[in-house]
């Protein structure tokens, strides 16, 4: 039996490595890039105008004396999509949209409210100065600017900026591929006829919707009984399709525990079994290749404690999102001591009603075996062997990655 710092360093080398893929915008929300991406044109394109009005040569608008405002004749428009192909000359003037490109010998927008038109010409009330209301092309962004920076995660703003500058495929890192395998003659699906000697899986579901909340993607999910032959053969399909095999059930030391004996069969080899924790002490893990092989316990809780634990954090890497856990503190309400000889992940609940301190719960409900402790939990403090808590004492709590 190892340790958890142990535990989770030997999961950390063992990492398998990234791959990645070049998708099209639309299918890259929150997706992963992994090289930085520059821009292949600047933004904006081209000189335009930021009101509505008239393209003018500031020479002509500066000239004024205040006694006798410019008189400027109107020769064309400027519209967005449709620009004014000929250069502005001194006394005229090009209306002009919003967006629309900046005529040549124009260097100054004057908006329709700072003048008066007659159709023909327009004269001019009111102007600040040189350039005003003009966007000057590349003024946000020229051409090879780094727009986003390998690791970044795309967004639907980040998307919607590489959009503008044509950019239409990202390379990207690719969700981690995972098989699920559920083992236990005693299990029944969630809407089968059930016997009284039967369970119902929750196993199956949680470990498929927590992969997904990872962003990792389920490459197969399959049920067998303890049956080493079925147990082999389920592991091996799922590693067929996987980077990382997930298997509940069959890791602790009965007669019918046979995930060991079946993942060995399969190819896999035992890197660690049994961490010094609760729950989760028989988890199992091994290795084929560059591929990875969970053997989780039975009791619910442990195999989604242990996956927010240990596998959570891995999937996030290999997306190239590096991890931290969301912790937050506040004052725990209750004493607790650990008296066991393990590592305990104690489930809480956090009250955080303002202007009140922030409040930690320990749950009533710690067996693994008891899932709404989990559904109630927001998050877990780790507590070691012998160590005590004090109702009143500061605690640190980390959240579980679906509360966060």
């Amino acid at each position: 039996m190892i340790p958890i710092e142990e535990a989770l360093a030997i999961i950390n080398r063992h990492e398998p490595p990234m791959v990645t893929e070049s998708v099209q915008l639309s299918e890259a929300l929150d997706r992963v890039i992994t090289e930085d991406i520059t821009a292949p044109e600047p933004l904006p394109r081209c000189t335009n105008s930021a009101m509505d009005g008239f393209a003018v040569f500031w020479n002509d608008v500066e000239t004024w004396s205040g006694d006798a405002p410019p008189s400027l004749t109107v020769v064309g428009e400027s519209r967005a999509g449709e620009p004014y192909h000929d250069t502005v000359l001194p006394g005229e003037a090009v209306r002009i949209s919003t967006g629309a490109m900046l005529p040549d010998g124009a260097d100054t927008v004057v908006p329709l409210e700072d003048v008066d038109d007659t159709g023909d010409a327009i004269i001019i009330r009111s102007a600040t100065g040189q350039h005003q209301h003009v966007r000057f092309e590349g003024e946000e962004i020229r051409t090879g600017d780094t727009l986003l920076s390998s690791g970044a995660r795309l967004t639907p703003s980040s998307l919607g900026l590489l959009a503008s500058l044509g950019v239409g495929n990202v390379m990207v890192s690719t969700p981690p591929a995972v098989g699920i395998v559920v083992t236990g003659h005693e299990l029944a699906g969630a809407g089968a006829e059930i016997k009284p000697w039967q369970v119902r899986d929750s196993n199956a579901l949680m470990l498929e919707t927590a992969i997904r909340k990872a962003g990792g993607r389920v490459a197969s999910m399959s049920r067998c009984g303890d049956l080493i032959e079925e147990t082999e053969a389920a592991i091996t399909t799922a590693a067929d399709s996987s980077q990382i095999v997930l298997v509940s059930g069959g890791v602790s030391v009965g007669p019918h525990d046979l995930v060991k004996q079946a993942a060995g069969g399969a190819g896999f080899k035992q890197i660690f079994w049994r961490v010094s924790q609760k729950p989760g002490k028989p988890m199992f893990f091994a290795r084929r290749d560059d591929q990875l092989l969970f053997g989780l316990p039975g009791n619910p809780v442990a195999v989604l404690n242990c996956f927010a634990y240990y596998i959570h954090p891995l999937l996030q890497r290999m997306q190239g999102r590096p991890f931290s856990w969301e912790t937050l503190s506040g004052t725990i309400d209750s004493p607790y001591k650990n008296r066991g000889d393990r590592s305990f992940f104690l489930r809480v609940a956090v009250s955080r009603e303002h202007p009140e301190p922030v409040t930690i719960t320990p749950l009533r409900k710690q067996g693994s075996h008891m899932l709404s402790s989990m559904t109630d939990a927001d998050g877990f403090l780790l507590i070691e062997p012998g160590h005590a808590l004090e109702a009143g004492d500061e605690v640190i709590v980390h959240l579980y990655p679906w509360r966060s």
